[in-house]
Parts: C-alpha cells; sequence; structure tokens
C-alpha cells in the first residue's frame, strides 16, 4: 500500500513528562501521575504532528508510491479554433511527506517480478532547501522501466528538526505542552458551558506558521 511509514521511531520526544509537571505545578519528586502524564504527552505530541503534517525530532521514514509521479504539460495553441492535447509525462521528482527533510538513505525501484534496485545517490538530488524536501533525478537519469504495479518506488528518508528537544520551534513545544496540560486537567471530550475546538486560539497562533498548508504527495 502506498504511503508513509515509520521505519525507526524517534528517541527523543519535544517535550519531556518534566516539562509537563513543571507547568501542572505538580512536584517533579511526585510520581502519582506519571502515567498518566506519559499517555496525554504522547497523545499531544500525536495530535500536533500530524496537524503540523511534520516530523519534529528525528526519524526515518519510508515513502512508498505505486507509480511514479506524472506531470501534466499543454501543448501551446495553435491558430484558429485547435487546441493542443495534453501530454503527460514523468515527473522528474518526488516530493517527501512529513518535512523537515535532512537527508536520503536510499531510493529503490521495484519491477513488475519484485526485483530491487536501489539507485545510485549520483543520479539524483537531495533537496533540502525546500520547505517540503524533494528527490530529483539529475540529467540523463530516469525511474526505470517495467516497474510493478505497487509500491513500485521507495523512499528511505530522515527527517525532523534534530535529535534534541530543543531543536524543535519553540512554539510547537509550547504548544505540546498546553495541549498535554489540557488533556490532563479536562479528560472529557467538550467542557460545560465551553465552546469545543480542535485547536484553541493560542494553540492555532503557536502552530499556524509552521503547518504544512499545501502538500501533493509526488507532486511538484
Amino acid at each position: 500500500m502506498s504511503g508513509v511509514t515509520v521505519e525507526t521511531v524517534r528517541t527523543v520526544d519535544p517535550v519531556s513528562s518534566t516539562e509537563v509537571k513543571l507547568a501542572l505545578r505538580i512536584p517533579t519528586s511526585d510520581t502519582t501521575h506519571d502515567d498518566l502524564i506519559g499517555d496525554v504527552l504522547q497523545a499531544a505530541t500525536e495530535t500536533v504532528q500530524n496537524y503540523l503534517q511534520r516530523t519534529l525530532t528525528k526519524e526515518t521514514l519510508k515513502l512508498s508510491l505505486d507509480a511514479i509521479p506524472y506531470q501534466d504539460d499543454m501543448l501551446p495553441q495553435v491558430e484558429g479554433l485547435t487546441t493542443g492535447p495534453y501530454l503527460t509525462r514523468v515527473a522528474r521528482s518526488v516530493t517527501l511527506p512529513r518535512p523537515p527533510l535532512t537527508s536520503v538513505t536510499s531510493v529503490k525501484t521495484y519491477t513488475d517480478d519484485d526485483t530491487a534496485t536501489t539507485m545510485a545517490s549520483s543520479t539524483y538530488y537531495v533537496d533540502t532547501a525546500s520547505e517540503i524536501g524533494r528527490v530529483v533525478l539529475r540529467t540523463g537519469s530516469t525511474w526505470g522501466s517495467m516497474l510493478r504495479v505497487a509500491n513500485a518506488l521507495e523512499v528511505v528518508y530522515i527527517a525532523g528538526y534534530g535529535t534534541a528537544a530543543t531543536d524543535v520551534p519553540k512554539p510547537i513545544r509550547q504548544a505540546i505542552t498546553n495541549l498535554a496540560v489540557n488533556y490532563f486537567e479536562n479528560p472529557e471530550p467538550q467542557i460545560k458551558g465551553e465552546t469545543s475546538t480542535i485547536v484553541s486560539g493560542i494553540l492555532h497562533s503557536n502552530l499556524r506558521p509552521y503547518r504544512v498548508s499545501r502538500f501533493g504527495i509526488g507532486y511538484n
């Protein structure tokens, strides 16, 4: 099945349980609520990460595509009422979900008999400068032919702001802390007499600048 899977999970969380305890005014030596704090912190981290469509601390991901992306170009119009047809051609780049992209470990293609070919790193360029990282074919390189009908292309890559919690921007870390505190103090899905929202105004203001709002897997 095409999509993104986690090959190696993060070993460092963007926010620690100690930070949540401090925000809750709970002494760090008090272990009474450690399990609950761990649960709400995990939930808050995943919620924020999914909302942003980003990877926060370093993880290894794998993008599997059923087919090489295509790019549509329309031929220029000619005189009269005739217009040129749409031409479909293979795109020369694949965009990688869950930025920021750090590096690409491997790019593999599979033929219809399930034979894997690992592309030489010299045949593609890794674009980490773009907001959403890409693998771009170099001049003269191709993706290959006679690829299988499902999971024909696999890209294994490393994403995340870094290996330390402090590498993650402070507004994101603050949003996770605030959300974890809210989960802890308000376990019910809706507070009586309050308006229910997915992301509060404060959280939204923290997260909005970092949210990936435009993304189509495999397209330029």
